[in-house]
């Protein structure tokens, strides 16, 4: 059994399940058989907290429930959602929650929020005017039921590498929305790549980047310092991109790493296929990301960021019994994640050898 904190193995392990948690965690010698009603033995597969994806799109794919249940069915037991067309994804998220329709525990975004005309216009939906615009936005979100906040500040990398001052918010705007989302008490995490939207947000209190961004070494010291999380979605956002735009991103998420910046594993599901969610932990490690970091981003950085660390991210007696297991050690071959034998969600078993 594999502890993502501190990167070591427990030896044989029983994990007892009540309901939905755990109710303790032992040794195999010190386990009998009448402690339990039935035994699922996993033999010599390693066991591991299930997964967290901190950027998916629910909205992109074959349909909502399949691509929930492709997520889930990968190792990734809590999913957030960061933006949609619709508030369908807010409904169908009640329902995976409540156990109606299988699927991943999900957060979810709401509408993206973003200037009209821009790169989340998405079916009309970009925002049009000033400030009390953004304001509206952020509150249609919140009312809706929205968990988070997700603003569409910068364009894509090529743009924002050859024009690391533009970006697409004005200034005011961004500031009454982020304002306006922590006064909901909602994180506002922001697609937000080129280096002057990142100064931006971070002027006006950004909690996380829903992408890598173009950081030279202040950002990403000031990111560490105010403890703003990364979700570098490289396996999508580099994919097939031969101009210099990609390397530059990968030697940014590098230098970030560096910096101590804390990083949150997510892949832009739906642009990267969901269920090949496990794709962006080799693109980590193209950054010089070690396997233990990697891990550690797909559960107790994840859980911290989004305010589940009392449950999620960790194996141990009270926390929700959401688990996963592979053949192999992880920690010397991230690709055992891309094959996932066992999965369970909440108490309930997904998949089994």
């Amino acid at each position: 059994m594999l502890d993502p904190r501190s990167g070591t193995f427990a030896g044989p392990s029983v994990v007892l399940v009540n309901g939905a948690r755990i109710a303790d965690v032992l040794p195999a010698s010190r386990f009998h058989p009448d402690m339990s009603d039935s035994v699922l033995d996993l033999g010599d597969l390693t066991l591991l907290p299930g997964l967290i994806d901190s950027h998916v799109h629910l909205v992109i794919g074959n349909g909502i429930r399949r691509a929930a249940l492709a997520d889930l069915q990968a190792g990734f037991t809590t999913v957030v959602d960061l933006g949609a067309t619709s508030f369908q994804v807010l409904r169908v998220r009640d329902s995976i929650n409540a156990g109606l329709i299988p699927g991943p525990r999900v957060l979810a975004a709401g509408l993206w929020i973003g200037i009209k005309g821009g790169i989340c216009e998405f079916t009309g939906i970009g925002v049009s005017g000033g400030p009390e615009q953004f304001r509206a936005r952020v509150r249609e979100n919140a009312a809706a039921g929205a968990d988070l906040i997700k603003l569409c500040v910068s364009s894509w990398t090529r743009d924002a590498f050859a024009n690391p001052e533009k970006f697409e918010i004005p200034e005011d705007d961004l500031a009454a929305s982020i304002d306006e989302a922590h006064r909901l008490g909602k994180l506002v995490v922001g697609h937000d790549i080129s280096l002057a939207g990142v100064r931006a947000a971070l002027r006006y209190g950004i909690d996380g980047l829903a992408h890598a961004a173009y950081v030279d070494s202040w950002i990403a010291a000031e990111l560490a310092r105010r403890k703003v999380f990364m979700i570098p979605t490289l396996a999508s956002l580099t994919a097939g991109d031969t101009s210099r735009a990609a390397p530059a991103l990968v030697a940014a998420v590098a230098r970030a790493y560096r910096a101590r910046v804390p990083l949150v594993f997510g892949t832009d599901g739906g642009v990267l296929p969901h269920g090949r969610n496990a794709e962006e932990f080799l693109a980590m490690a193209g950054a010089g990301i070690s396997p233990r970091d990697a891990l550690r981003a797909a559960t107790v950085n994840a859980a911290k960021a989004w305010r589940l660390a009392d449950s999620v991210g960790l194996i141990a007696k009270g926390m929700v019994a959401d688990m996963i297991a592979v053949r192999g050690d992880p920690l010397t071959d991230l690709r055992v994640l891309s094959r996932v034998p066992f999965v369970m969600a909440r108490g309930r078993v997904v998949a089994t050898p």
